[in-house]
């Protein structure tokens, strides 16, 4: 099964099973979202290509760069209708070039088949610059204008001396409904590079997608382009200590009465090597809008002091377990309304 129908299935089964706990019932109702689809323009898309020379790699004997490009045709064949896409590439032009970023096609009507030349005509050769391309992609789209979604599919981690999780913190700031969904392929579980995917995608109040073939990115890139807005479910509890655990939002779900996911990012604090997770947990007990937090040990994300993850309330948590020793550890305040997916039995 691969990891979008992992996600899909778990949330299904979410929609139906989860129930108020005593304390939620109880708790006050989040503020609105900043905007609603009445209020903004129509929006557009813009799909954003990794053409870095790391695309030619090869899945089950073929150059993953072919599989994006046979991806991309049968996304085209069920892309909604009347809803606007665009097409931009990086890293196929030039070795070296930081600045090696193309827009292929402007946003309009879809035509396959000049977005399908576009697609066939990229050979792989440099870099991975996926902060100036996403933010590219966003003032074509005029994110600060209307309603503008990316969808970034990437073999690799930024090698431009940039932070996606920033810009897309900023994007998010400044646009009037920005979203980015992200897909990882062949992404290594844990690295530096799915790290910055995930967070560019949650920051946003998108999807990452984790892709191994081509079957999974074919899968991947149809339900982003079937995306529908965000379902709203009941809440359950989590737990209060989560060791060797990560929390992610499981972006595009809200829950009755709460804002969106992207609401409720609260924010990294930094740490001293002294203070531990029960100082982080003790942060987020003291602040009356977090629901939940995660402590991101030194050596986490390339740092060298540990941080705390402060996080709202009104989205979907999932639980990733990390290797044991590492010193991750998470946490659900008691009474938050925060739906809660436990990590799988093994």
């Amino acid at each position: 099964m691969t990891g979008v129908n992992r996600r899909m299935g778990w949330l299904s089964w979410l929609a139906g099973a989860m129930v108020w706990t005593g304390a939620a019932a109880h708790a006050q109702a989040m503020p609105p979202p900043k905007s609603s689809a009445s209020a903004v323009a129509p929006g557009q898309s813009m799909l954003v290509l990794d053409a870095s020379g790391s695309m030619w790699g090869q899945i089950s004997g073929r150059p993953k760069i072919e599989i994006a490009r046979d991806a991309v045709d049968r996304m085209l064949a069920s892309w909604p209708q009347g809803q606007q896409l665009g097409l931009m590439a990086y890293g196929h032009r030039s070795k070296g070039d930081c600045a090696d970023i193309e827009l292929l096609r402007p946003p309009g009507p879809v035509d396959r088949p000049s977005l399908m030349q576009a697609v066939r005509s990229l050979q792989p050769k440099g870099m991975t610059p996926i902060s100036a391309s996403v933010r590219l992609a966003a003032e074509q789209l005029k994110y600060s204008e209307r309603k503008a979604t990316v969808v970034l599919v990437s073999d690799g981690e930024e090698t431009c001396q940039a932070d996606p999780c920033a810009v897309g913190r900023q994007l998010e700031q400044l646009g009037v409904d920005f979203t980015a969904h992200v897909i990882g392929f062949d992404i290594a579980k844990g690295s530096k590079a799915e790290q910055q995917l995930r967070c560019l995608a949650s920051s946003t109040g998108g999807r990452y997608l984790d892709a191994r073939d081509a079957a999974s990115l074919n899968d991947a890139l149809r339900s982003v382009s079937q995306a529908q807005p965000a379902p709203k479910v009941n809440v359950t509890d989590g737990r209060e200590w989560l060791p060797d655990t990560m929390l992610w939002w499981e972006a595009g779900t809200q829950i009755e009465g709460g804002a969106h996911a992207r609401e409720s990012e609260l924010g990294v604090q930094p740490l001293t090597l002294k203070q531990t997770a029960r100082d982080c947990q003790a942060m987020c007990m003291r602040h009356p809008a977090c629901g939940a937090w995660v402590y991101n040990p030194t050596g986490s994300y390339f740092i060298d002091h540990p941080r705390c993850d402060l996080k709202g309330t009104s989205g979907a948590l999932r639980a990733e377990k990390t290797e044991p020793g590492e010193g991750w550890v998470s946490g659900v305040k008691p009474g938050a309304r925060i739906m809660y997916q436990p990590v799988p039995a093994q």
